[in-house]
């Protein structure tokens, strides 16, 4: 079951990386939650399908050319915690930023019930693996 997870939550940022909604909707439960860190450009939690399209696309748009990758995986059964790192081009040219990203992927039935941004940028991220009692 654990390696199942593991490979929804990849499957995920794949679709999030092709601007795949209608994967994204597949692999989401009607009801799923998605709560970004309350730094981010769009904070908050957003719940069921509607509010979790309408939120892939505002990251697709504030985040030019978007990309993430996952670095590790902390397999916890239904819960995986993903370390990686999030890249996007900047506004007004070629020049691309990354920033590290730690984010909670809650799985049941085979579809993500919730995400959480446990941390977004290498401070944050430090603090909560350490909150989380993981190791880099």
């Amino acid at each position: 079951m654990s390696q199942e997870n593991v490979e929804i939550v990849r499957r995920v940022v794949d679709a999030w990386n092709r601007r795949d909604e209608e994967e994204l909707v597949a692999l989401s439960d009607p009801e799923g939650e998605w709560v970004n860190s309350p730094t981010a450009v769009e904070p908050g939690t957003r719940r069921g399908t509607n509010e979790l399209r309408a939120v892939w696309r505002v990251q697709w748009e504030i985040l030019l050319d978007g990309r993430t990758e996952i670095d590790r995986i902390y397999d916890r059964g239904e819960e995986i915690v993903a370390l990686g790192r999030l890249s996007r081009r900047m506004p007004e040219g070629d020049a691309r930023i990354e920033d590290r990203s730690l984010i909670s992927w809650t799985i049941r039935d085979g579809r993500v019930v919730r995400a959480e941004v446990l941390g977004f940028g290498s401070t944050e991220v430090r603090e909560a693996l350490e909150a989380a009692g993981l190791r880099e």
